[in-house]
């Protein structure tokens, strides 16, 4: 390996990822590996405080890629509010973002308790309509410039694959499909607002154990 080669290798952004969905999954590994980064895939049963406590604190991951409703291996707690704490005590550069492969689009009130718990993004399932647009965004948050090329030829490959198979497992015949995890995502909402009374401050709610005022 030549100088720059070594130089280029010690610059390159690392990314670890942890999906419910393995064919998301999948296509969030290849999409990143396209933009030059360093893209490492850990198991659901990880406990990631625990894994990032023991890492270097010069070598944390640079962004965090991981379902919301990944939960603690030892407890219901999700891993997505204690790691979020973690970083934040850490004061590490870490990026959080977190995804959900059940939904094509992101809830107002999602994004709200996301930014609450302290990720930097919340992102919905991909797809061809959508790729260009999410990887963007994460490649933004690290400073990386986007390399679209690639990515629109795997957003071509998605979009003839939907048009051959018109139902939600489309991607299977580009990546390999496993059924995702269903999680309860109902969200509790209060109503503070007395009779038909508006109130300046907008109606409170509860979402996932977090008061978000919408």
């Amino acid at each position: 390996m030549g100088e720059t080669d070594k130089a280029m290798a010690e610059l390159k952004k690392a990314v670890l990822m942890m999906h419910t969905d393995k064919a998301q999954g999948e296509l969030w590994q290849t999409a990143l590996a396209t933009q030059q980064l360093d893209v490492i895939w850990e198991n659901i049963s990880l406990d990631l405080v625990q894994y990032l406590e023991k890492c270097d604190r010069k070598k944390l991951p640079d962004l965090l890629i991981m379902d919301m409703a990944i939960k603690s291996p030892s407890s219901e707690t999700l891993q997505s509010s204690s790691v979020c704490q973690w970083l934040t005590k850490q004061h590490a550069h870490t990026k959080v973002v977190l995804f959900n492969p059940r939904q094509e689009r992101i809830k107002d009130i999602e994004h709200s308790w996301a930014l609450r718990r302290g990720a930097a993004d919340i992102l919905p399932r991909l797809s061809p309509e959508n790729l260009m647009a999410e990887v963007a965004r994460v490649t933004a948050l690290i400073g990386c410039s986007l390399i679209s090329q690639p990515l629109e030829k795997i957003a071509q490959s998605l979009g003839a694959s939907s048009r051959a198979t018109p139902d939600r497992e489309s991607e299977s015949t580009v990546l390999q499909n496993v059924e995702p995890i269903k999680t309860n995502s109902r969200s509790e909402t209060k109503n503070n607002s007395k009779n038909n009374q508006n109130s300046d401050e907008g109606e409170v709610v509860m979402y996932r154990g977090v008061r978000i005022r919408r």
